[in-house]
């Protein structure tokens, strides 16, 4: 074998272990929020894969280093269940982000999000509409499970802080968006959240598909003041 085809072989599978180790964090992330908690049942792998745009390998391979530290287990023939949070460092921090208060982070995604989704209006690519066009679709068959709608909403969010194509400000809006997941769990659980939720990300990618700066950073906008609005009434008002 000559040296550029193990070159080749190399770059592929360091490729998918970063791709993988992606996977892990983003799960394992959303164990130590509380979003997803002790006795929960991960969507399939096949779901995930979709969700997520990535193999059914990929996810196995993530799934598989989540167990192997306890965070979940997988057994043949049943889904992968949530044991519960450990330590698992995510760019040198843990994955739990610190306690927040929720008006606080809903003024800071404000401040941020918004000229973040026009930048994204004005930069977003064909191929990330059609990935959000896909979730959205996806999510009209989670409005009865919130657990699965919120995997599917972080991703669904995440695709459009990255089309704002600044890394730092995609980085800091994702860490906003992970906290007070916890209460964001119960929230989603309310009577009709998940399907307003969903109306809302219609409305989004519908803006989004315009390229309407404008009326994107006013769907965004009422998307934000309605999570504020349900989550603070799931923690019964306080």
């Amino acid at each position: 074998m000559d040296s550029t085809l193990k070159f080749r072989e190399l770059k592929t599978a360091v490729s998918k272990r970063t791709i993988r180790s992606q996977v892990s964090e983003r799960l394992a992330q959303m164990i130590q929020s509380g979003l997803l908690r002790p006795g929960d049942e991960l969507p399939s792998e096949r779901e995930l894969a979709a969700t997520l745009e990535v193999s059914r390998e990929t996810v196995r391979g993530a799934i598989q280093t989540l167990a192997a530290i306890g965070m979940v287990e997988s057994s043949q023939g049943s889904r992968t269940r949530v044991i519960g949070a450990t330590d698992f460092p995510i760019g040198g921090r843990s994955a739990a982000p610190p306690p927040q208060d929720v008006r606080e982070v809903h003024e800071a995604r404000r401040v941020v999000e918004l000229p973040v989704v026009r930048m994204a209006a004005e930069r977003i690519t064909q191929e990330d509409l059609d990935r959000l066009a896909r979730l959205v679709e996806a999510q009209r068959d989670m409005v009865n499970d919130p657990v699965r709608f919120q995997i599917s909403d972080a991703e669904f969010h995440d695709i459009i802080y990255r089309a704002g194509g600044n890394t730092r400000l995609s980085d800091f809006l994702h860490d906003l968006y992970s906290f007070g997941l916890e209460y964001r769990r119960h929230a989603l659980r309310q009577e009709g959240a998940v399907k307003q939720s969903l109306a809302d990300h219609v409305a989004i990618y519908g803006a989004l598909a315009k390229r309407d700066a404008e009326s994107a950073s006013l769907m965004v906008e009422r998307h934000l003041s309605r999570i504020l609005e349900t989550t603070i009434a799931a923690l019964g008002g306080s």
